[in-house]
């Protein structure tokens, strides 16, 4: 039978009262300085030291990434951690108006997300906290990590200074689905931009004299392989822009691509495809292409003997829940933690169809949530 003692210590009322204020607060990324207020005053009550790092401005928010650190390490023998979550949300359309229906979480105003990516661990974080110090319970050095515009590009995180973290190992909570999932694998991703330059014409005249840029595009486009290459692999077009009116031939197009990969080899392999298909394109109608490759961020594989996934299952177990790791196709925080030597997993959170209208989050979830931070935060591995 499962010690669930820390189950009786959590506030509920206060949880969901701390997510629905939360929720209220818009933050898409860029616009997080309301709800990093209220973070910081949030962090300041528990008794915990609280800095702000002021990266937005090098990028356009009107926030920073905080940091905090427990006050009180008594528990000397734990493992230095930390844990991990992002303030802004995607872009809001209109007012999110929290409410439970059957259990769920979700917003009244259906044409609005609910927000919940990533608020819902913030509320647990802050509930966990507040329990624990409540309750005189130990918890060792454990510092928490809230990173600004994470869904325009891991921004904050990449800005981070991380070496000011004590800390090898960490754990963030930015995965969908019911507790018990531990993602410990994320791929490499890198950002393609084709500019493509033809020569413009007027399309009723002389249209024989113009190169058509879009044209040009098109048909690379249609060379290219997209969507799930392999088990490891996958590309997409996301953006195509071009042209000025209907009656000239357009001597410009722009094409924004993206390639993902577990594997680093096979992410370079696809990305050669797309850059040598663009080039023999352009070349076949003398137009003239220019490409631009940026790494977004590196991928990792943690091995189960690291202490970050030995951490999380046991926290995981105590819950009486079994334990799953798995890779993901999506790029988070700790692409970036990881690659600056920080081993650190990403944990399902028990958000539901995040991005979009129908986004909910589990009452149940959110308090399971909740007691798995107590549990992580309390345990030795």
């Amino acid at each position: 039978m499962e010690d669930r003692k820390f189950s009786k210590l959590i506030n509920e009322k206060r949880l969901i009262d701390t997510f629905f204020e939360l929720l209220r607060i818009k933050s898409p990324s860029r616009k997080e300085e309301e709800i990093s207020a209220y973070l910081q005053k949030e962090l300041k009550k528990i008794g915990v030291r609280v800095k702000n790092d002021n990266c937005g401005e090098k990028f356009g928010s009107n926030a920073g990434n905080i940091l905090a650190e427990n006050s009180d390490s008594k528990n000397g023998t734990k493992e230095p951690i930390f844990l991990a979550a992002h303030m802004d949300t995607v872009k809001l359309n209109g007012e999110v108006i929290p409410k439970i229906s059957d259990g769920k979480i979700v917003n009244e105003n259906k044409d609005c997300i609910l927000g919940g990516d990533d608020k819902v661990a913030l509320a647990a974080i802050l509930e966990a906290l507040k329990a624990l110090k409540e309750n005189g319970i130990e918890i060792g050095k454990v510092y928490i990590i809230i990173t600004v515009s994470e869904e325009i590009g891991i921004l904050g995180a990449k800005e981070f200074d991380i070496d000011s973290v004590d800390a090898k190992y960490g754990l963030v909570f930015d995965a969908e689905g019911d507790i018990g999932v531990i993602n410990n694998r994320a791929p490499y991703h890198n950002y393609l931009k084709f500019e493509v330059t033809g020569r413009s014409a007027h399309a009723g005249i002389e249209p024989e004299k113009g190169i058509n840029a879009i044209l040009v595009a098109s048909e690379a486009i249609s060379g290219l392989n997209t969507g799930r290459i392999d088990e490891d692999t996958t590309a997409n077009i996301g953006l195509i822009s071009g042209g000025t009116a209907t009656n000239i031939i357009p001597e410009r197009a722009v094409v924004e691509c993206e390639a993902r990969s577990l594997v680093e080899k096979k992410l370079e392999k696809t990305s050669d495809h797309m850059i040598k298909r663009f080039k023999e394109t352009a070349k076949k109608y003398k137009a003239i292409v220019n490409e631009e490759k940026i790494r977004e961020y590196d991928g990792f594989d943690i091995k189960d003997d690291d202490y970050s996934i030995k951490l999380a299952k046991k926290a995981i177990k105590k819950l009486g829940l079994e334990p799953r790791t798995v890779s993901t196709g999506g790029g988070s925080d700790i692409n970036i933690f990881n690659a600056r030597g920080k081993s650190s997993v990403n944990l399902s959170s028990g958000m539901e169809r995040v991005h979009s209208n129908e986004e909910y989050v589990k009452t149940e979830q959110l308090v399971l949530l909740t007691e798995l931070i107590m549990n992580i935060c309390t345990l030795k591995v």
